[in-house]
């Protein structure tokens, strides 16, 4: 007896795969949140960021010098990164400290005297909570308290005050 394979299930089967993998590609960078990137040209004290799709702020910045997302967290009281992006960006060892976050509770660790950078703007000597999950850092007050924030429709504008002009870099 001979076995008989219906070609035209299985061709089929091969076109629906293929349109749903490429709907799932398509979907998935849809998602990805919008991380401004500071472009050349702009003010050196003034950085503009768009509202992503999720309604959050994303903006390209460095803690050292080691490149870091962020999401501006005006809830947050200070810049926090993953164990992982503290350990690519050579931070060193903080003392031992319990977060409170909107997850609940959970350990990490606190290092202080380092430089946030944020396109132009430069604040020296900040404290960095390490041990959030994530690939994404937070923005949080402790760098934001010495900006001006301005937000605006679907804008929102970090800018050095002209008060303090020792900011920027």
């Amino acid at each position: 007896m001979r076995s008989y394979i219906p070609w035209g299930h299985v061709t089929a089967l091969v076109i629906w795969l293929t349109v749903f993998g490429i709907a799932y590609l398509f979907f998935e960078n849809l998602q990805a949140p919008k991380i401004a990137v500071i472009q050349d040209g702009l003010a050196d004290s003034e950085v503009m960021i768009s509202r992503s799709w999720d309604g959050h702020y994303y903006v390209q910045g460095e803690i050292n010098g080691y490149p870091i997302d962020f999401m501006v967290d005006t809830g947050a009281s200070m810049v926090s990164v993953s164990y992982e992006l503290a350990r690519a960006a050579n931070l060193p060892a903080g003392r031992p400290t319990s977060f409170s976050a909107a997850g609940g509770k959970f350990l990490g660790e606190i290092v202080s005297g380092q430089d946030i950078k944020v396109g132009g703007i430069l604040v020296k000597g900040l404290s960095v909570g390490i041990g959030m999950q994530g690939k994404v850092g937070l923005l949080g007050q402790n760098f934001l308290r010495r900006v001006e924030v301005v937000q605006s429709g679907d804008k929102m504008i970090l800018r050095v005050s002209t008060a303090d002009q020792t900011r920027i870099e």
